[in-house]
């Protein structure tokens, strides 16, 4: 008897040991290792955002957020006789609302009013004196998409069925985090937007090939340690500037039944697509993604023009609460095709003008 004891208190040694040393080092990692990685993390690489000199202002509008700070933006009505929806783009960290001309201004085409704002601290919108904002999604840029969205429910124009959001960047961060909240938001689409803790815990593994020497221990090391690495780093970040980063990952899961349309350049060198596709995968149906080759980050629109065009296009004609007049025409001549096969099987082989309507093409 006592030697089955000494045996079971050995294998309880020998099965604990792993988590011991586990502990161990997760308890020398945190004041060694998370300092460095918060430096890393507040550090600020080199942005180009995109620059658009305007040629239409639009209907200037300012309104409020929720910390008092004023934001401005543009309204622009459709270029067409009856409105299919309308879509508030949420312009990239360092960007200014001019730069949704070439995303999303043609889709004023097809029955869509725009508005685009500038985020705080970014283009005329107020400073706020208390946060200074990077490229990481905080709960400022989820107030100010918010404040957007209230501001529209004011308009005596308000659109009853709700807004669309489009984002480019940070800016596809905030509006999956708003819409997220948000009932009346009945569609997403983001071109290069990534998590926080996602981008973190990705660029953790690959540092710690670089500060620790023993490369064998690292691949004994579970993931979620070093994303418990990276939780302790941004933590005190938060607390430096009062802010807080919530989870992108959370806040995709939460969007079905609205649909989403994720857009990301398959060589960019910032979020790799194993960032995209870990994001991705969090979300529910209706869901779609698109990787751009050779396209680097933020620059999909710039390398296939005519395709980002046609997929955004196709994307919200087929989700907007209100589609357009061809394919409402098309529908409805298939349902009147079905009626004729039962009432005059003749006449029903001629198809009608309204059937030969296409759908937007997809690139």
């Amino acid at each position: 008897m006592a030697g089955l004891s000494s045996l079971l208190y050995i294998l309880a040694i020998v099965a604990l040991t792993p988590v011991v040393v586990l502990v161990a080092f997760v308890i020398y990692c945190i004041p060694v290792y998370a300092p460095v990685i918060r430096r890393i993390f507040e550090e600020q690489p080199l942005f180009s955002p995109l620059r658009i000199v305007p040629d239409d202002l639009g209907e200037t509008v300012e309104f409020p957020t929720s910390r008092g700070l004023t934001l401005r933006g543009s309204y622009f009505k459709a270029r067409t006789d009856a409105r299919v929806g309308v879509l508030v783009f949420c312009h990239e960290f360092l960007g200014d609302r001019w730069s949704h001309a070439p995303y999303v201004d043609h889709l004023r085409d097809r029955g869509f009013d725009l508005f685009g704002f500038d985020f705080r601290n970014h283009g005329d919108s107020d400073v706020d004196p208390d946060y200074v904002p990077f490229q990481y999604v905080s709960d400022r840029e989820v107030d100010d998409v918010k404040g957007a969205l209230a501001y529209l429910r004011t308009r005596p124009d308000r659109d009853l069925a709700g807004y669309g959001l489009v984002g480019v960047s940070r800016g596809g961060g905030a509006a999956i985090l708003a819409a997220a909240d948000e009932a009346d938001v009945w569609g997403v689409v983001t071109d290069g937007a990534f998590p926080t803790r996602g981008t973190m815990t990705a660029y953790i593994v690959r540092w710690a090939t670089i500060f620790v020497r023993a490369k064998w221990f690292l691949r004994c090391v579970p993931r979620f340690v070093f994303s418990f690495l990276g939780d302790v780093a941004r933590a005190g970040t938060e607390r430096k500037r009062n802010c807080s980063y919530p989870s992108v990952e959370r806040a995709v899961a939460r969007l079905a039944p609205r649909p989403w349309l994720q857009i990301h350049g398959e060589r960019d060198v910032y979020i790799g697509t194993d960032i995209a596709d870990d994001l991705f995968s969090w979300a529910r149906q209706p869901k779609e993604q698109w990787i751009v080759g050779d396209a680097k980050h933020n620059r999909c629109r710039e390398l296939e023009p005519e395709a980002y065009a046609r997929r955004l296009a196709a994307f919200l004609d087929r989700n907007a609460p209100r589609r357009p007049l061809a394919e409402i025409e098309a529908e409805a001549a298939t349902d009147a095709a079905a009626f004729a096969r039962v009432e005059n099987p003749a006449r029903a082989a001629k198809p009608s003008l309204a059937a030969k309507v296409a759908a937007p093409a997809v690139g």
